[in-house]
């Protein structure tokens, strides 16, 4: 009888340890107001840049920037894997990476500001899906 209530002790004590790591997991990736200023005031420099090149790449890297804070770790392609879940428009994060990619890979690649447009709007999406802005 002793051992019986020590085992149901037991689980239930695992059982409180569990709830409090994921607690403590799930608040440690929300935002705080200070991250969530500096994000946005990242994503109207984005908005405000002339180059839309710049601004493409520019909001890749803030997009990677904020899946590590939330504790997503390798590349961007496989934090996105990892963390489509979090994407009310997964395809369209990954049409706007793509365009990043492009840009850094293909020499000859041109932009259009439409695919341009397209992308950020895609980016800024993720980063409200992400609970960034």
């Amino acid at each position: 009888m002793d051992n019986l209530i020590y085992i149901i002790g037991g689980v239930f004590f695992f059982a409180i340890i569990i709830v409090v790591l994921i607690t403590i997991s799930r608040f440690k990736k929300r935002f705080t107001k200070k991250e969530k200023a500096y994000y946005k005031q990242k994503w109207q420099e984005i908005q405000n840049e002339k180059d839309l090149r710049h601004a493409v790449m520019t909001a890749d890297k803030l997009l990677e920037k904020i899946l590590k804070r939330k504790g997503y770790k390798g590349t961007l392609g496989g934090m996105l894997k990892k963390g489509k879940r979090e994407f009310s428009d997964l395809n369209g994060v990954w049409f706007a990476h793509k365009i990043r990619n492009k840009l850094a890979h293909e020499i000859d690649f041109k932009l259009s500001p439409q695919e341009a447009q397209k992308g950020l709007q895609c980016f800024q999406r993720a980063f409200r899906d992400l609970g960034a802005l």
